[in-house]
């Protein structure tokens, strides 16, 4: 039995290694989507948000769902879902197609996520921390496997080719998690009704909900932006800001992982406490002030290991401050708010350079933010789960 659960994990982070390798590849395609479906940039940044809008509104029901029916049939069904859409990216032969099938592929994503990252905090729930670390270090990971795949394949002008790969790996991975999900992993369906406002009501899950959301802010400011950074201010050339945006994600891969198990042993809210502020410190010097390219690889690095655990433990602690019967409700509605912030990020980022130059613009996006995050930690409370009035 034993054996059996583990193999079930490892299958549901294979699974969401695949979900991330579509996620984060899609900046690397679009410059070949618009030549091949001649559009502009604004319908193309259109296509980008697609799929992350569609999952950001999915991500709050979909735990209610997850709750209120069978955990791995929500999983399953998003899973599905998500690989169709992938399949139908890879054929698309229009705009409106294109659009349809990213949008598909979204609502995959937004249900399957609540239900994945519950599954794995309940397998492992005497080192939460560790096991939600893990559940999304392996998302960076399947980032950087995406968008090298991606990337090679956009080099062939073949585009459609990797996603084709992608899709066919992710419903590979439907079909293993339906076989080995089948008498693992057991989560009960509990018919209970809530009101979301209640959950918002605890204090922990406030703060988590405006901590994931600060966090994922800075994030993907520094995604979108990093790079140009390192071009214009620093004077470095593309493929080195590339690399340097490749060690920022391994970075997150393993602090992730590493934070996480931290947390079981010093507690959750000191680890987000100390990170937070620690990320807001390294931002200064990685911001400004003048330094080499090997500076630069350490700044990064700092900056990815110290900025990776407010994703997992923002979502463990509210796993941790309810029953059992609406962890997965809690786990959607947290990251509702953190999807939120990593759509509005880069363009806030995007408005501020406009205003007040790129420097000063990643200051506010990155530094403030994540200085404000550990601030902000400072009211969570580690409590045992207490029983929600519905």
């Amino acid at each position: 039995m034993r054996e059996a659960k583990v193999s079930a994990i490892i299958i549901l982070l294979l699974g969401y290694t695949t979900f991330s390798m579509f996620r984060l590849s899609l900046g690397v395609a679009i410059p070949d989507i618009m030549v091949e479906l001649s559009i502009d940039e604004l319908r193309a940044g259109i296509l980008y948000s697609t799929p992350l809008w569609s999952s950001a509104v999915l991500l709050t029901p979909a735990g209610y769902l997850g709750d209120r029916f069978n955990k791995k049939s929500i999983l399953l069904l998003g899973y599905l879902l998500l690989g169709l859409g992938v399949m139908g990216l890879a054929l698309s032969s229009s705009y409106s197609t294109t659009f349809a099938f990213l949008l598909l592929a979204g609502v995959g994503g937004g249900i399957l996520v609540p239900s994945y990252y519950t599954l794995v905090g309940e397998s492992l729930k005497n080192v939460r921390g560790f096991a939600i670390g893990l559940a999304a270090g392996v998302y960076y990971m399947g980032g950087l496997i995406g968008s090298t795949l991606v990337g090679f394949f956009v080099s062939l002008h073949r585009w459609r080719g990797a996603y084709l790969v992608i899709g066919v790996m992710i419903l590979c991975m439907f079909i293993l998690q339906l076989i080995f999900l089948k008498r693992t992993l057991t989560a009960d369906p509990v018919g209970s009704r809530l009101l979301f406002f209640n959950l918002l009501k605890i204090r922990n899950i406030a703060v988590s909900a405006g901590g994931i959301f600060l966090g994922s802010v800075a994030m993907f400011a520094a995604a979108a932006w990093l790079p140009t950074f390192f071009i214009t201010a620093i004077r470095l050339d593309a493929a080195t800001a590339g690399l340097l945006l490749g060690f920022f994600f391994l970075a997150r891969v393993i602090g992730s992982i590493t934070l996480g198990a931290l947390s079981d042993i010093f507690g959750r809210r000191t680890l987000i406490t100390f990170s937070g502020f620690a990320t807001a410190l390294i931002t200064l010097p990685l911001l400004l002030t003048s330094y080499t390219f090997y500076a630069a690889v350490a700044y990064t690095i700092s900056y990815g290991f110290f900025a990776s655990p407010f994703w997992s433990l923002f979502v463990t602690i509210p796993q941790e401050s309810v029953n059992r019967e609406l962890v997965s409700s809690v786990t959607g509605l947290t990251q509702t708010f953190g999807l939120l912030g990593s759509a509005v990020g880069p363009i806030i980022a995007g408005a501020l350079i406009t205003r007040c130059g790129l420097t000063l613009a990643l200051t506010f996006t990155m530094t403030l933010t994540t200085f404000t995050l550990g601030f902000l930690s400072l009211a969570l409370k580690e409590k045992k789960p207490k029983t929600v009035r519905k």
